[in-house]
């Protein structure tokens, strides 16, 4: 916590450093949040490399390619993921939970714990082992203080033949928190490149291989997912395959709960040719949504960071766009081009 209340002046002087465009609003999106609270973040960090080489391809991701991916730029990168993290703590509390998505490996990701500010604050981290030719993995980052580690590991989509489907491993980790055992599972479902048919296909695919381990790890569970879904919550994929419903009228009677519902106050944490975009997720199980003992969902705490430092003037269309580390192959020098989303949990 000391790092976070240290750090805020970073946060303050890069805010007032970066000013919007006149005209351009940013609505409240901050609901009240008493002071227990299990803190849930999840993040795309948009290509999070490390400079060298490996047996992946990653090649676009080097000193020596186009891109020009240097020491300096790659640790620009890790120090304004640690500011979003800061933007996003509670009371000067960082989160406690962050799912992360589009990590390269391990080494980058025991650089952000290291070699910022957040080795104050002792996370652990565990990484996807998928089967992505470029790295590009989950991961998840939890304070070792609060949460207790059980065990991890990553599973690697399948499809209802056994074949494996083209797409990242979605990383799944059990933890212990007073009296309640969480299961926590971080997924980058496929993008929509390569056509709207297959893409769809390749999701709604992922969505009933999740729902079939959901269904074994069993429904009285308490169970986390987020994750960059590539959908809306009132997908196909999403609503109908996974089965999480955005209606909280008759909780008891649904199975898992999508917290980030359609009528957010803010358009979308991902913004697609001019268009915003709900991709960016936090799904609860019903027994954690709503519980009559131990952690249970803060309600209305879910909400896109729309803060203004992560966004910048949309000279391609109107209004804003989230303050990317690339536009195109052009180096911004921002955060990602996905904002981040939060929710809480509480203790009965």
């Amino acid at each position: 916590m000391r790092v976070l209340k240290i750090n805020s002046l970073l946060i303050i002087s890069l805010t007032t450093a970066l000013v919007l465009p006149a005209g351009d609003k940013i609505p409240e999106n901050k609901p009240d949040r008493p002071g227990n609270v299990l803190q849930l973040m999840f993040y795309n960090v948009e290509n999070l490399f490390d400079t060298l080489d490996s047996n992946l391809d990653d090649d676009e991701f080097l000193p020596s390619s186009p891109r020009k991916w240097d020491s300096y730029k790659y640790y620009r990168k890790l120090d304004n993921i640690f500011k979003v993290i800061v933007l996003c703590s509670n009371d000067m509390e960082a989160p406690d939970l962050i799912g992360l998505c589009e990590v390269e490996s391990p080494v980058v990701l025991r650089d952000l714990c290291d070699k910022t500010y957040l080795s104050r604050e002792a996370y652990g981290y565990k990484i996807s082992a998928g089967r992505d030719e470029r790295g590009i993995n989950t991961a998840l980052l939890y304070r070792k203080e609060k949460l207790s580690l059980l065990m991890a590991e990553s599973w690697c989509p399948l499809n209802e033949d056994g074949t494996f489907i083209n797409t990242r491993a979605i990383l799944y980790a059990s933890f212990k928190y007073d009296n309640d055992t969480i299961d926590v599972m971080i997924c980058h479902w496929p993008s929509r490149r390569g056509g709207t048919i297959p893409s769809d296909n390749r999701r709604k695919a992922v969505a009933s291989y999740m729902r079939s381990k959901i269904d074994s790890i069993g429904r009285n569970r308490k169970i986390i997912i987020m994750g960059d879904f590539n959908d809306e919550p009132s997908s196909e994929s999403i609503h109908d395959m996974l089965g999480a419903e955005t209606k909280i009228n008759n909780v008891k009677g649904n199975y898992l709960i999508n917290t980030a519902r359609n009528d957010s106050p803010w358009a979308g944490s991902y913004k697609y040719q001019g268009t915003w975009c709900h991709f960016d997720q936090i799904i609860l199980s019903a027994p954690l949504y709503e519980s009559d003992s131990g952690l249970y969902y803060l309600r209305n705490s879910f909400r896109i960071v729309n803060n203004e430092v992560l966004l910048t003037d949309d000279t391609s269309y109107r209004g804003l766009r989230p303050f990317s580390t690339w536009w195109g192959y052009e180096y911004a020098g921002g955060f990602s081009d996905h904002l981040p989303v939060i929710a809480g949990l509480c203790a009965r």
